[in-house]
């Protein structure tokens, strides 16, 4: 870390004070307090330095020890320059309860207030629900991130930008859509898990089970039309020189000795056939391991549904204050 001025160093440390007065009363030693505060002067100096990571670490580690609006203030400051707005505005919304009647943190606070006011138009919103009731067991994630049950519904507080949201349930077809939320978009979005039949499911567990075993057996034929790719590149390679050792000439004219006719036909007949047996053996291997990367790639890993006929759609979405694009599939 950078040497900080004098003069700057001793501001810091006497905002250190200001900054974890107050809060939760918390049964602290005044060892553990005095560590904090030497750690929030160091968040300090870092979020100067745009070393905005390793700001944001260093004040939640403060804010472990006594969370006030002052360090929760700075943890959304460091959020906000990371470009992780929802995050920073549930964050100075936070540093806003915190301080509320905190005469000490009032700076804190109207700051915090005034920056989550202009976040708040710019962080986009999802609302999820299902068009029927959800069976038992259903699970929904945003960015693999689980959504509690009693908060779907709700509008979800997201970055603008590119987003995953998929579903799934015992006895259901999988559910799976990527949508692009510009700044202050509001996107509802409909989850349709469609319930299969005990023999449907019993197909496709079987078709989920194969496909990885199909794609292990192209791969190793893919294995081995290649290395019969290289051996005939080989053997055509000692064929040729067989040719040039036997022979001599200029250009592509040989002269060859009576006495060599018959090695040096043999050797010319067979260069005449490893070579297009050599390439023909490499566009087969490439077409095979493509093939079993394919399969594996494609099989579901978990034992999940997956269904041979896969229904994608694309299409643009109309929401308040933007637009959205959804493309959303079936499986």
């Amino acid at each position: 870390m950078g040497a900080v001025p004098h003069r700057a160093l001793a501001v810091i440390v006497s905002m250190t004070y200001v900054a974890l007065r107050g809060g939760p009363a918390m049964a602290q030693s005044e060892e553990a307090l005095a560590a904090a505060r030497a750690m929030f002067a160091e968040g300090m100096a870092d979020e100067n330095a745009k070393r905005y990571e390793t700001a944001l670490e260093e004040f939640r580690r403060v804010a472990a020890v006594r969370e006030t609006a002052n360090v929760r203030y700075r943890i959304a400051s460091c959020l906000e320059a990371l470009g992780r707005r929802a995050d920073a505005l549930a964050s100075y919304e936070s540093a806003v309860r915190l301080g509320e009647g905190d005469a000490p943190a009032a700076d804190a606070v109207r700051e915090a207030r005034e920056r989550a006011a202009q976040l708040d138009h710019l962080v986009a919103r999802l609302t999820i629900t299902f068009t029927r009731p959800p069976p038992a067991g259903a699970e929904v994630r945003v960015d693999e991130a689980l959504v509690d049950p009693r908060t779907l519904g709700d509008a979800i507080r997201l970055d603008p930008g590119p987003h995953s949201v998929t579903a799934s349930a015992p006895a259901t077809a999988s559910f799976r859509t990527a949508v692009t939320l510009p700044e202050g978009s509001r996107l509802n979005l409909a989850v349709d898990l469609q319930p299969v039949s005990d023999a449907e499911i019993q197909s496709r567990a079987r078709v989920s089970r194969s496909a990885p075993v199909g794609g292990y057996v192209a791969l190793g034929i893919g294995g081995a039309l290649a290395a019969g790719s290289v051996v005939s590149f080989v053997l055509r390679a000692s064929s040729l020189a067989t040719l040039q050792k036997d022979c001599a000439g200029a250009g592509n004219t040989l002269s060859c000795p009576e006495s060599r006719s018959a090695e040096v036909n043999g050797a010319r007949n067979a260069a005449q056939v490893e070579g297009p047996l050599g390439i023909g053996l490499g566009l087969g291997a490439a077409i095979a391991v493509g093939v079993g990367v394919w399969r594996i790639v494609t099989a579901s890993p978990d034992g999940t549904l997956a269904s041979p006929h896969q229904s994608v759609r694309l299409g643009p979405m109309l929401v308040s204050h933007g637009g959205g694009i959804v493309l959303s599939d079936s499986l």
